[in-house]
């Protein structure tokens, strides 16, 4: 049958944080995730059994994307990365990724997810993935997660790349700044957005003047401060 893209869901929408907020997009969200991080709001889509999702050939997908007729469009999850991205594009649409920044997409992948699915794609054209806005999410360790040395090298020496992170108190703030001056991050490409999904846990100014007084931008979470943790927003 060839190769398929697992999607959870295909929904319009604003972009709601990081460097391109507020901006109309068609979002695509694949299932499966590498990751388990421990605030998740989209853990419906970490395994098969997770939440429902439909397999699409390249094809497939391609011809809604062209069909819904939104320029924009953010590849989100899960994970994206896990998947051929390049198989989808279209020299008419604009593409961005939301990743976790574990996976390199120029190098061919073979995993095994914790309920035995396997997923394995060839590695992405180098020229196409180039092209993409991509926002790369380095989990903290409020997480419960590690950082890929590795993968964080190769984002940071990518300037098609910016970086997001989501903090909740003080401590995490102190984290992103060890984490860019540790990996030699330019403060300018740092996003810095506040965790939770209601309306009030966005609404700490003390906090966002920590932000800038750390010379970091404040990425807001706008689909959250309008819908809080409804789908599909």
């Amino acid at each position: 049958m060839g190769y398929l893209f697992p999607v959870s869901e295909i929904f319009e929408s604003i972009q709601g944080e990081g460097n391109r907020a507020g901006l109309r997009c068609l979002f695509v969200r694949f299932q499966f995730c590498n990751l388990t991080c421990t605030w998740c709001d989209t853990k419906y889509t970490w395994l098969k059994e997770s939440g429902s999702f439909k397999w699409y050939l390249p094809a497939e997908l391609k011809g809604i994307i062209r069909q819904k007729g939104i320029k924009e469009v953010v590849f989100t999850g899960g994970e994206p990365t896990l998947f051929s991205l390049d198989q989808l594009v279209d020299p008419e649409f604009n593409y961005h990724v939301e990743t976790n920044g574990t996976v390199i997409p120029t190098l061919p992948i073979e995993v095994q997810l914790p309920d035995g699915t396997m997923i394995k794609r060839e590695a992405m054209n180098k020229n196409t993935i180039e092209r993409f806005n991509w926002v790369v999410s380095p989990k903290l360790s409020n997480s419960r997660q590690k950082i890929n040395v590795d993968s964080l090298k190769y984002w940071v020496g990518r300037d098609f790349s910016t970086f997001k992170f989501i903090c909740s108190n003080d401590a995490d703030i102190q984290e992103v700044q060890q984490i860019a001056d540790d990996y030699n991050i330019d403060k300018n490409r740092v996003y810095i957005g506040l965790e939770g999904v209601s309306q009030k846990s966005q609404l700490k100014p003390e906090m966002v003047d920590k932000i800038v007084e750390q010379g970091f931008n404040f990425s807001p979470r706008l689909h959250i401060l309008l819908w809080g943790a409804t789908r599909k927003k």
